[in-house]
């Protein structure tokens, strides 16, 4: 398809510049902020109107999701969420492009992941407007603590640990600790690791599977 075509919202999916002033990804941003409105003041107990609320909002939800108000992202049909989510208060997500999080994934109070970003160049940033997005993945089992933010066209591999505070802008391999700004690898994560935990605090009790 000819990209002088496209809308800008088809531009802004595949990774092309686009303007987020176009009138058609504003109403989406403000029909998003509607339904987070409600959900960030729904009361406490009210736990089955806040997964209504996600299921209409998110492009793929499962029902094992925990995110704590106050939440924030853009348009939300492009986030997927796997099995096991919990995310801690403030989970904020640019989702102007996909945002894929895999199953039991944790994240820590006030995590950014942001796909959008600008132009370096002050023209195009502030004349032009253009802005561009690529895509986050963060693989299951992973652990992003307190305040890490990750950046556009990033890949977390699976059960890695991301320390608080980091600033992600490179991919992170599976299995490992990864910390700092910018995020750098400081070890694998071994049996050890296991091991270490189960000297200090033993084991887990057995938890019920939900029905």
């Amino acid at each position: 398809m000819d990209a002088d075509a496209l809308t800008e919202r088809e531009r802004m999916i595949s990774g092309r510049t686009y303007r987020s002033t176009d009138p058609e990804l504003s109403r989406e941003r403000a029909a998003t902020k509607r339904i987070l409105h409600e959900y960030n003041n729904t009361h406490p107990d009210d736990e089955e109107r806040r997964m209504e609320l996600l299921r209409g909002l998110l492009g793929s939800v499962d029902e094992l999701l925990w995110i704590e108000p106050p939440f924030r992202c853009d348009y939300g049909a492009q986030i997927s969420m796997g099995r096991y989510v919990y995310a801690n208060y403030d989970l904020a997500i640019l989702d102007c492009a996909p945002v894929t999080i895999g199953d039991m994934v944790l994240f820590g109070p006030r995590v950014t992941l942001a796909t959008a970003s600008h132009p370096i160049d002050f023209h195009q940033r502030t004349v032009d407007m253009f802005e561009y997005a690529q895509p986050i993945t963060i693989g299951e089992g992973a652990w992003l603590g307190a305040h890490v933010v990750v950046g556009p066209g990033v890949t977390i591999g699976a059960r890695a640990v991301i320390g608080a505070g980091s600033i992600v802008t490179k991919d992170i391999p599976a299995d490992v600790v990864a910390v700092g700004n910018p995020c750098r690898v400081v070890r694998e994560i071994t049996e050890q690791d296991r091991a270490a935990y189960l000297a200090a605090y033993g084991p887990a009790r057995e938890v019920a599977e939900p029905e």
